[in-house]
């Protein structure tokens, strides 16, 4: 391998013509594991917060409150009921759940979860050294490259090297997270607007030829992987690696992902396109800014793949239903990053860092060491997890659901006797069709109440030991809870709504979906 330098002949701003940015840059997240809700498990806390801001349109799992002009975020599967400014458990009475929690007390529990999560990035982030953070970031972001140039050789076996250069140069491995990873091991700081100097370019293209020529041999071994640091006249940081730091990142070579590592990249990602966002229009409100935002495929598509493809890991080091939790919480976690760094002004870290840089270099470097030092996420999850157990955890962050019929699918869940023994069934390919077929075997004539996001939208008459259908379609109800609750007699022929509940996840489907639900009423 030959040392990259600097030719005068380099000519950067017409390779730069030919990089997409970071908010249009293709993201090369795969799925690896089998996305499904999971299975539903009672919390321990009886409600959450629900974050609300003041906005004239509202993001896509935000409630519009039109008399105070307020988007308010919708009930999570944990918690899928409105109570007002919180979101309570299933079979929950709102009026016995609610007290009079003002909007103050709202705000604090919010910034008391920003400032937990940022804390312990912080700390973490300062047992990293320099040497492994570039070590570590150059290998993630080296795999990422070699995976996606042989995907694109698999497809396509005679595609040109120009043709692969061109196609590298659209995607987030290459825009971002190979220029920070530059700027990580040449000892810089991470310029907030991402400019990329001559000399990270012709790193840049000197390490994407070489990706094009040796494929994985680059990182088959921690000589060779030296070699190639120090070809990129990364010599000092190669160097300074210890025996115990080189046998951490031989073992990070032999594994097939890094939850942290991904993590990372997406956060650098947001950040990135945040700042593009503002530089394009200095005058943006956070409101538009977080709205354009949520309309991404970083938040649509790339975070739920990204913390679903830790599940494999999860389970290994735990249970199914843990791994569920862990993943969560590395949901919510990333929803308090990116409302972190989306507001403008003080950073909610609980100093007085005026400068949102700062923040964002915190949680940089705590990422960076949860993915060096291959930290077991479920660890961190625990650590954080005290600090968002009151927030209502982001649905945005669902991502698309794989097919299935299992209750797991959807998390579907059915308390007390009611609805007991009904099903589901999910396919994410069809016609965007939502059919629920009623079955009933109770003594009584019974009024079903259908919820959607926490919002009572429909109710469904079903006689004593009869049927009933009732249709809508995945364009409504998709990326929120569906809640079934029964009106039946009572005492004294008062109506009432005891007997039980059944709620479970209606995804999203890019390519139509189908949902179908064999719902049944019993006795109680």
């Amino acid at each position: 391998m030959v040392p990259v330098s600097e030719p005068s002949s380099f000519d950067s701003a017409a390779l730069l013509e030919k990089y997409a940015t970071p908010a249009t840059a293709i993201s090369t997240v795969t799925s690896t594991y089998r996305n499904w809700v999971g299975p539903w498990s009672m919390s321990s806390d009886t409600s959450c917060y629900r974050e609300a801001h003041i906005m004239d349109t509202c993001p896509r799992n935000f409630d519009r409150n039109e008399l105070t002009n307020t988007c308010w975020t919708e009930c999570p599967m944990e918690f899928p009921l409105e109570c007002g400014m919180e979101c309570v458990r299933q079979n929950s009475d709102c009026g016995l759940e609610v007290s009079s929690k003002v909007s103050a007390l709202v705000m604090a529990i919010f910034g008391t979860a920003t400032f937990g999560v940022v804390g312990e990035l912080v700390k973490l982030g300062k047992k990293l050294t320099w040497a492994v953070k570039c070590t570590n970031q150059l290998l993630l972001v080296m795999r990422g490259i070699i995976r996606y140039v042989r995907n694109v050789k698999t497809e396509d076996p005679q595609t040109s090297q120009q043709k692969l250069l061109l196609m590298l140069y659209q995607t987030n491995n290459v825009v971002t997270d190979l220029p920070m990873a530059i700027y990580a091991c040449m000892g810089k700081e991470i310029p907030s607007k991402l400019q990329l100097s001559q000399i990270v370019l012709a790193t840049s293209q000197w390490m994407l030829l070489q990706a094009l020529t040796y494929d994985d041999d680059i990182i088959s071994s921690w000589g060779r992987f030296r070699a190639f640091m120090k070809g990129a006249n990364f010599t000092d940081a190669a160097e300074e690696i210890t025996d115990g730091e080189i046998e951490s990142l031989e073992t990070a070579m032999k594994q097939n992902s890094s939850c942290g590592g991904d993590l990372k990249s997406l956060t650098d990602r947001v950040w990135m396109t945040v700042n593009e966002y503002r530089e394009e229009n200095p005058s943006i409100t956070d409101d538009e800014l977080r709205l354009k935002i949520s309309e991404s495929d970083l938040v649509l598509y790339d975070v739920a793949t990204v913390t679903n493809n830790c599940m494999q890991h999860l389970i290994s080091e735990s249970s199914v239903e843990t791994a569920y939790t862990t993943r969560e919480t590395l949901r919510k976690t990333f929803g308090v990053i990116i409302n972190d760094l989306i507001e403008s002004g003080k950073s909610d870290n609980g100093t007085s860092l005026d400068e949102k840089m700062t923040a964002y270099k915190w949680i940089d470097t705590g990422l960076s060491t949860i993915s060096a030092s291959m930290i077991d996420p479920t660890d961190i999850a625990t650590l954080l997890s005290e600090y968002l157990q009151t927030v209502c955890g982001p649905t945005q962050f669902m991502g698309e659901i794989d097919d299935g019929i299992e209750d797991a699918t959807l998390g579907l869940n059915t308390l007390q006797r009611a609805f007991k023994g009904s099903s589901s069934s999910w396919a994410k390919k069809g016609d965007g069709a939502v059919i629920i077929n009623f079955s009933s075997i109770d003594s009584e004539d019974v009024t079903v109440n259908i919820m959607s996001g926490g919002d009572k939208i429909d109710e469904v008459g079903v006689a004593a030991g009869g049927n009933a259908t009732w249709s809508s379609n995945i364009a409504v109800l998709g990326g929120k809870t569906l809640y079934l609750d029964r009106w039946r007699p009572g005492v004294l022929g008062l109506p009432g709504t005891g007997g039980g509940s059944l709620v479970l996840w209606v995804p999203r489907a890019s390519k139509g979906g189908h949902l179908e639900l064999q719902v049944k009423l019993n006795v109680s």
